[in-house]
């Protein structure tokens, strides 16, 4: 037996449980939930279906295995920065993550396949972004972008399960994800290097909150809307704050804010269930985030 996997296995059963969860940070997977039902939505599915609970799984098998390789990949830095991490740790074997990385990957194209061949090309399109993007983030300048457009395919995958021409509420939606995220990434990788200066990024994070607006000026929208809007608000405070900075604590409660611009899309798509899903995927991220750090 290899000293990795005599360190494993020296871990209680519990401990390489939650290894196993730390390592595909699943306390973030009801925001890909969300997401994946707020592209079916925009598809025209306003109610999930068997349909819309194949596409969850898969994308959330997507974003489990891209989370096991981009510690794979990160192994070496981890070792030194991070060694309370699964794979440093030995609480998850880096042989264990690769055949996971692999099997997780497989069975999500399987059940895309089955959902159609149209949403299994954009899952195949979908694993080559997160794949690049796990092998060239550190150094790559453009990895927000990457990460981005990870995201906002599985807006275009869920919806081309259900409609065949990308719609104008798509685009604009899939692009407002984009953009969040590309604001919650470039905010991520300050953690550790130079203080953000610039309020571009925050700028990007507020988006969502004026698209909702001139989609849908209605005031019976505007508790979701101050609940989005004040949330990001809430969250970006612990990035420029004088004291107490906390850039972790604020990308943490980002990520949670994917399922809340969700819930903005949804309401616009006239999915109502789909809203009390994202409302609920918002609170299983944060309360599943005091036992599984989302970063």
């Amino acid at each position: 037996m290899s000293s990795e996997r005599a360190l494993h296995y020296r871990h209680p059963w519990w401990g390489r449980l939650h290894g196993y969860l730390a390592l595909a940070r699943v306390s973030n997977s009801p925001t890909v939930v969300s997401n994946v039902l707020t592209g079916a939505a925009l598809g025209g599915a306003l109610r999930p279906d068997g349909v819309v609970v194949a596409l969850a799984v898969a994308m959330v098998l997507f974003y489990t295995a891209g989370m096991y390789l981009n510690d794979l990949c990160d192994y070496a830095i981890d070792v030194r920065e991070r060694p309370g991490r699964p794979l440093p740790s030995g609480s998850v074997s880096r042989s264990a993550a690769g055949v996971g990385v692999v099997a997780f990957f497989a069975v999500g194209s399987a059940l895309l396949w089955l959902v159609g061949t149209v949403p299994f090309g954009t899952g195949l399109l979908l694993i080559g972004v997160i794949v690049v993007y796990d092998l060239w983030h550190k150094t790559n300048p453009l990895s927000p972008l990457l990460m981005a457009a990870a995201r906002a395919l599985v807006y275009v995958t869920a919806f081309t399960a259900f409609a065949s021409v990308l719609s104008r509420s798509l685009i604009a939606w899939a692009s407002l994800l984009f953009l969040y995220v590309v604001g919650l990434t470039y905010i991520a990788k300050t953690e550790t290097g130079p203080r953000l200066t610039g309020y571009w990024p925050a700028v990007l994070l507020f988006l969502p909150a004026i698209a909702f607006v001139a989609e849908t000026p209605d005031i019976r929208t505007l508790p979701l809307l101050l609940l989005f809007a004040g949330w990001v608000a809430y969250s970006v405070s612990f990035v420029y704050r004088a004291g107490h900075r906390s850039v972790g604590r604020a990308i943490g409660y980002l990520i949670a804010g994917i399922a809340l611009l969700d819930a903005l899309a949804l309401a616009v798509a006239g999915s109502g269930i789909g809203v009390v899903l994202a409302l609920v995927a918002f609170g299983s991220t944060l309360f599943f985030q005091r036992y599984i750090r989302g970063t």
